[in-house]
């Protein structure tokens, strides 16, 4: 199984304050503060096996925890992805989320290749599965935070978009804001999410992409037979504001929660 960079890069999960941070000339208002999400899209290495990854995980878990720099850390696999027989280049087995606030990060790096320990993990990971790192930003739009937290096995849809020329930041913001004011409740998803790429993400098929988690596929089935009953129309007024690839689905895992989240 495979995944490429351009179907890549799932999300969920947040907590915490107020504020706003920018991507390039992109800005995204939130009344929650926006997460760091450290992406990993890896493949494993030649006769290496999930299960040996698997227990490098759990060492990292316990190393993160016993350093207070633990992150919700999600595993996504494709689904239904854009490959077919004429296109689907070589990708990805896999990819990982690590969300936390931004001097979580700093400081599990910092650790991470400074210390023996650090060091002796990363080489490990290293050995199973080559991995290339991204950093982004994550802004929720919408939530219900306790159906998240309760649900370790879900479905996410990923469309990458690009803001149209003429467009600003400040309509996007408040089209995304209009979006979640009038679908309060969702239509079977439990979460919408703005994911923005900051570092290392040159190659991707948008300027930010929308993350739509699910707590199953019947939810999804929902959301498609809204979209078939007349929802397509809020999507074709949305393109008036950015044109976008078109929706992937993942399937993803919650591997880890930090105590507090």
């Amino acid at each position: 199984m495979t995944f490429k960079l351009s179907t890549a890069v799932t999300a969920s999960l947040l907590v915490f304050l107020s504020a706003f941070v920018s991507a390039d000339d992109h800005k995204e208002t939130s009344t929650v503060a926006p997460l760091n999400v450290q992406v990993q899209l890896c493949s494993l290495l030649p006769g290496k096996t999930m299960a040996q990854y698997n227990r490098n995980n759990e060492k990292y878990f316990a190393w993160a925890k016993k350093n207070d720099v633990e992150v919700t850390f999600v595993r996504s696999t494709p689904l239904l992805t854009h490959s077919n027989g004429r296109n689907n280049p070589a990708g990805y087995d896999f990819f990982e989320l690590l969300a936390s606030d931004y001097e979580t990060s700093g400081k599990a790096w910092d650790l991470w290749i400074s210390t023996p320990e650090g060091q002796k993990l990363n080489a490990e990971w290293q050995s199973l599965a080559k991995c290339d790192v991204k950093m982004a930003s994550l802004f929720r739009q919408w939530a219900d935070m306790d159906a998240i937290r309760a649900d370790d096995n879900r479905i996410t849809t990923w469309n990458w978009c690009t803001r149209k020329e003429g467009v600003s930041s400040e309509q996007l913001t408040a089209k995304h804001r209009s979006i979640a004011a009038q679908y309060g409740e969702g239509i079977g998803n439990i979460g919408w999410f703005t994911f923005y790429p900051l570092i290392g993400g040159a190659n991707t098929p948008g300027e930010f992409a929308h993350v739509v988690v699910y707590p199953d596929v019947a939810g999804l089935m929902e959301h498609q037979e809204w979209f078939s009953n007349g929802g397509w129309k809020d999507r074709q007024d949305y393109h008036n504001y950015a044109d976008c690839q078109g929706e992937s689905a993942v399937v993803e895992e919650v591997r880890n929660r930090p105590e507090s989240y």
